[in-house]
């Protein structure tokens, strides 16, 4: 609502960090994770994604990967009966659940309905064969992970992703946890972290 505030100066700051790595490197999915809920990921993640599809010759797709709570549809006041959790059952194809919003041109792949088998149906060949097709069809794709704190998906999802932001929420995330959860994850994936709320 505001595109000349410092706040969206800082959301183009992340984008230019994101398209110069992705020049150095293999760098098309990123996951965009958090260690607890409300630090503010889903709308880094819908950010970044938006100036992404804002990007010259860019084309951007945002992933609710979250399917114990998805959020994003909600989020955006988007009203749409298929999602991830449908090409997963293959119910429906990635094409015909990927809503494109205009005029943005940035492209959703909501939630769908919730289900708690999340773990399981990420680790599985078939969420690795919808990450391929999103790869093809876009530049970027941006996926909107579960807390890392609370479940084992956004590990899951970052082990099948080329790259991984954490997000993290001034004076409420905790630096120990955060050590604790940075260890077993991937360094040469982990991008950088950004300081959400900070004064």
């Amino acid at each position: 609502t505001d595109p000349g505030s410092t706040y969206c100066e800082e959301y183009r700051s992340l984008r230019t960090h994101v398209l110069h790595r992705s020049q150095r490197q293999k760098l098309q999915s990123i996951v965009v994770a958090s260690v607890n809920p409300s630090e503010g990921k889903s709308v880094t993640a819908l950010n970044l994604s938006w100036l992404l599809a804002q990007t010259d010759g860019v084309k951007a797709l945002i992933i609710d990967s979250d399917l114990r709570m998805p959020s994003l549809a909600d989020y955006l006041g988007i009203e749409t009966d298929r999602g991830l959790s449908d090409v997963l059952a293959g119910t429906c194809t990635l094409a015909e659940a990927i809503v494109r919003l205009e005029p943005s041109g940035l492209h959703i792949l909501p939630g769908g309905e919730a289900r708690a088998d999340v773990a399981e149906l990420i680790s599985g060949p078939k969420f690795k064969e919808i990450l391929r097709g999103a790869r093809e069809m876009f530049d970027f794709v941006i996926i909107d992970a579960p807390p890392l704190g609370i479940f084992t998906d956004a590990r899951v999802l970052i082990n099948h992703a080329d790259g991984a932001i954490l997000v993290v929420r001034a004076n409420r995330t905790r630096y120990s946890v955060l050590e604790r959860l940075l260890e077993p994850l991937p360094k040469d994936r982990m991008l950088g972290v950004v300081l959400n709320q900070s004064e």
